[in-house]
């Protein structure tokens, strides 16, 4: 039997063969093109792909069929690694076992190139034929809706400027959760809603879902801050100990080590609880779920 595992390695590659024949552009410079496939392809776990996919799956959606969104989400997810690793935010050297953007192709054409993943990112499910043909406008104009909202000054904007501004500072339970839910947990709640909505899921089924992709995207990004404290560059692909150094906005800072570890494990079984409300197979979305939070790396 496939394992989680396997299952997350088969969608990466298949997001990757994808990629490695779209991102090939007649009239771009060439070292654009280098940079968008070194930002994008290989590397990675490509978990937002996945959920979308797992989603989709439990309302009968081939992954092929999904293959544009889930490509143009990761490229998308990539930007804002590339613009999070930039020295005027974050500042890391390393992402995904190799050098950042910025490190690589130089800080300049690492701005351009996360504006290029953003752009698209969106452009290329919104203007793929077959995707538009299978899904239909209306369907794809929401699926939009869903990305500007958790993209924008909603969320991920928003998100990085809480944890910008809170740097350094004392920072309070509610504050820590807020930079979660904005700059982290929204997306990958996007990704799981919008596997539903492709599937043709009625409101109530819309409703679980989006309440359990919130969660589990707490739950990633606090597993994330976990590991920052208790693993290595070499498992996470980038510098340990960093957010403790920065004093970065983290729920870990606010709450301490322990009770980090006790709400990881309630909005876990919270996210469980959701699930089991679905009369659908999503057996797979559980499978990740477990997976986010029980990962080394």
């Amino acid at each position: 039997m496939k394992t989680v595992l396997d299952y997350l390695e088969e969608n990466a590659l298949l997001v990757d063969a994808f990629l490695e024949e779209k991102l090939r552009y007649q009239n771009a410079p060439p070292v654009l093109e280098k940079a968008m496939r070194y930002g994008t392809i290989g590397g990675g776990k490509k978990v937002r792909a996945s959920l979308l996919f797992a989603s989709g799956e439990a309302f009968g959606v081939e992954r092929e069929k999904l293959l544009p969104l889930a490509a143009g989400i990761e490229m998308i997810h990539s930007f804002s690694l590339v613009h999070d690793d930039l020295p005027c935010m974050d500042n890391d050297d390393y992402r995904r076992g190799k050098l950042s953007m910025h490190c690589a192709f130089g800080e300049a054409m690492a701005v351009l190139v996360g504006d290029a993943l953003l752009v698209e990112g969106l452009r290329i499910f919104a203007t793929d034929q077959r995707f538009l043909k299978e899904f239909g406008k209306e369907l794809i104009w929401e699926i939009l809706v869903v990305l500007f909202e958790v993209l924008g000054v909603s969320g991920m904007l928003s998100g990085q400027v809480l944890d910008i501004q809170n740097e350094g500072q004392p920072v309070s339970e509610s504050v820590a959760e807020q930079i979660i839910v904005m700059k982290t947990a929204r997306f990958i709640q996007a990704a799981v809603l919008c596997g539903a909505i492709l599937g043709g899921a009625g409101n109530a089924e819309r409703s679980l879902l989006s309440n359990f992709g919130l969660l589990l995207g707490k739950c990633f990004q606090l597993k994330d801050d976990l590991l920052d404290v208790t693993s290595s560059r070499d498992k996470l692909g980038k510098t340990a100990g960093k957010d403790l150094i920065q004093e970065k906005a983290t729920l870990l800072r606010a709450t301490g080590f322990e009770n980090a570890k006790r709400q990881l494990q309630s909005w876990y079984e919270e996210a469980l609880g959701v699930l089991s409300h679905i009369r659908r197979p999503v057996g797979r979305l559980r499978d990740i779920a477990r997976f986010v939070v029980e990962r080394e790396h």
